[in-house]
């Protein structure tokens, strides 16, 4: 099961025991489903709504702090956890016209026992105006957050509905892609992992800090792993093309556009591979100019991950082109 199926199975399943459930278990469902795809303000934001009324504040702090995709916004007044306390004040507040306010800071299991406590009051003839007021109050927050709660579960629904299409997609191209490299290339499957095994090396390590070898060690073996490919569509020849380019063993890109030329004249539709692969040697320049001038690793991290992602697709491409030339 992909991550997007997994993700979209938690949705539904909170959706269908939406109204079987106690809302404070629906809300801890949508808790956890926002920390994992990354909707910090939202797991926050729904992680107030369980929050007991006690405990030490730091620790509740610490707590709220762990729902974070990206913990270093911690304390800015921009970021997702200053917006969903600021949304959480306003929906608690016990007098919107009044911003100092005192607020209804029990959780929502909470409320729900005053409610079952003060349920037979409010139902008498002669119920005290304070209480039916404090009961209407609990009742608005509880119902808003029902509101709130169901609304982010359908929104994730749609969303990874989608996405759980597209990693299908993704995914039987991967399963092709693994197929012709394992059975026309299969030494390049160890030399992908080699790719990923330094861009997570990379990622790992300080943001702020130069860019690092792992980043250039990466993008090389993209080089070299494309030049393999090649090798194994068009090996090296003596005699240069028709057109007088070199086709020996360091002109690799030429031998590479006379395969798709060849291609293409057998009755193959090669444009979009010459164009992928051109743009794929344009990412190799890219990405070693931002290893010179040592920049920050995330912007080369980003390229460089883009870079390998690009390598992939077009050495898939090449892959299923010879497939389709030796097709009888």
């Amino acid at each position: 099961m992909t991550s997007a199926d997994h993700i979209l199975a938690l949705v539904r399943t909170a959706l269908d025991e939406f109204d079987d459930r106690p809302l404070s278990v629906s809300v801890r469902r949508a808790v956890r489903i926002a920390s994992l795809v990354g909707d910090t303000e939202v797991a926050i934001r729904l992680g107030y709504e369980l929050r007991p009324s006690a405990g030490d504040p730091r620790a509740n702090a610490k707590a709220t702090k762990r729902l974070m995709a990206d913990p270093s916004s911690w304390g800015s007044m921009d970021g997702p956890a200053a917006a969903a306390l600021r949304e959480y004040l306003n929906d608690r507040s016990m007098n919107m016209k009044d911003p100092e306010a005192l607020i209804a800071g029990h959780s929502l299991e909470e409320m729900e026992y005053l409610l079952q406590l003060s349920e037979g009051e409010v139902e008498g003839p002669s119920v005290r105006p304070d209480l039916l007021e404090r009961t209407m109050m609990l009742r608005t927050i509880r119902d808003l957050t029902r509101h709130r709660t169901f609304t982010y579960l359908c929104e994730w629904e749609r969303r990874f509905n989608y996405s759980s299409i597209n990693d299908t997609i993704f995914g039987n191209y991967k399963t092709l892609v693994d197929r012709l490299l394992s059975t026309g290339v299969p030494g390049l499957v160890e030399q992908f992992t080699a790719v990923y095994r330094r861009l997570n090396e990379a990622a790992a390590s300080d943001p702020e800090r130069p860019v690092t070898e792992e980043l250039a060690q990466a993008i090389t073996t993209c080089r070299r792993i494309l030049e393999s490919v090649v090798d194994h569509v068009l090996p090296a020849q003596d005699e240069p093309s028709a057109t007088g380019h070199r086709l020996d063993q360091s002109a690799y890109r030429n031998r590479l556009f006379e395969f798709i030329k060849r291609a293409n004249q057998s009755g193959s539709t090669a444009e979009m591979t010459v164009a992928l692969t051109e743009g794929l040697h344009d990412r190799y320049t890219a990405v070693g100019k931002l290893t010179n001038k040592g920049v920050h690793a995330t912007l080369a991290l980003r390229a460089a991950n883009l870079c390998a992602l690009n390598t992939y697709i077009v050495c898939g491409e090449i892959l299923q082109l010879k497939d389709e030339v030796e097709k009888p």
